[in-house]
């Protein structure tokens, strides 16, 4: 829905942004990531293993995704909201809805395309041998030991290994500022 003032400036002006603000209501926000209850099988959070891939632990270096992500994208975000309003005749939790679920496929875009750094070979090792990620402590103390004695595994791709963190890349909308 276009908003048309009929007079320059003045009493059109005031009624027009009065009209448009009561339609926008109080606010809303949409957050995009790895959202409360979003685990792997063993119950850890994937927010917290995508906090360790973005900023890398002290055997693991950082593979900044989610940095990249809005980087690469942050510039389209009002464009798109503009439209979104539009589109869906200033309804703010649909528009939210549309932008959400576009940033979350850029997310999940730039976890699919992201090659460096590569893996360690003991991560190569261990997803060639467990591609759903299910090894316990004696299976990793193996692939160890058997990478000391010369094992070599195919290289597998930074970020991806069971799907769990990038199936669980999701937004929400929220009542409220922020």
């Amino acid at each position: 829905m276009a908003v048309k003032i009929k007079s320059v400036g003045g009493v059109g002006l005031e009624n027009a942004l009065k009209q448009l603000q009561e339609k926008l209501g109080q606010g809303a926000h949409v957050r995009v990531g790895f959202l409360e209850g979003a685990t792997y099988p063993d119950g850890t959070p994937v927010a917290q293993v995508a906090y360790w891939d973005e900023y890398g632990t002290k055997t693991a270096p950082p593979r900044p995704f989610m940095r990249a992500a809005i980087a690469n994208n942050k510039g389209d975000w009002g464009r798109l909201m503009g439209a979104a309003l539009k589109a869906t005749g200033y309804n703010v939790d649909q528009a939210l809805a549309l932008v959400g679920e576009k940033i979350t496929d850029q997310v999940k875009e730039e976890i699919v395309s992201f090659t460096a750094p590569e893996n360690a070979m003991l991560t190569n090792i261990l997803k060639e041998r467990f591609p759903t990620g299910d090894y316990t402590k004696d299976d990793f103390l193996k692939a160890v030991s058997d990478l000391k004695h010369g094992a070599t595994a195919s290289p597998g791709k930074p970020l991806v290994w069971s799907g769990v963190m990038l199936n669980s890349a999701a937004y929400d909308v929220k009542d409220g500022p922020e």
